[in-house]
């Protein structure tokens, strides 16, 4: 076929598409609702929401910093609004003592402190954790490779060892 013959058919399946189409009153009503939405077919509540606040506001807590110190939050916490979200900075790892300091890798944040848990004999292994007299802290375990178990509480006088 040479090209005049293809561009003669597809004109032809064209128009004959059309004719067909014309009397079809389903595909007209399809094609007059597209083209004739307007801003009352939108219902009075969508339109109201979409005109009220032009900016929305921003969520979290900037506009509203006194909302983390409201709520039910266990004694300790001290909640402060950091980065648009409330933050315990007396346990949050990235807002430790205050918004914005992070502890390093590995360290937790413990009464507003950053504390490497693995080897503070005061915070060993968790926050509040703290070893006996003379036993150190390591790998985050109280006495860890110790040659001798460690007893529970140490006898301090004569009378306790009878």
């Amino acid at each position: 076929m040479k090209l005049g013959n293809i561009a003669v058919i597809a004109i032809l399946v064209i128009s004959i598409v059309s004719k067909l189409t014309a009397g079809n009153s389903t595909l007209e009503g399809v094609q007059s609702n597209l083209t004739t939405a307007s801003s009352t077919s939108i219902s009075p509540w969508l339109k109201k929401a979409m005109n009220h606040h032009p900016r929305p506001r921003p969520p979290g807590c900037r506009s509203t910093p006194w909302i983390c110190r409201e709520g039910l939050h266990p004694p300790p916490a001290r909640m402060r609004c950091c980065r648009h979200q409330c933050a315990d900075v007396s346990s949050d790892v990235s807002n430790c003592g205050f918004c914005g300091k992070r502890c390093p890798f590995s360290w937790q944040c413990c009464r507003g402190l950053c504390v490497d848990t693995n080897r503070s004999p005061f915070n060993c292994g968790r926050c509040g954790n703290r070893c006996q007299r003379r036993v150190g802290c390591a790998y985050g375990m109280c006495g860890y490779a110790l040659p001798f178990p460690i007893p529970p509480h140490p006898p301090s006088t004569a009378e306790d060892l009878d």
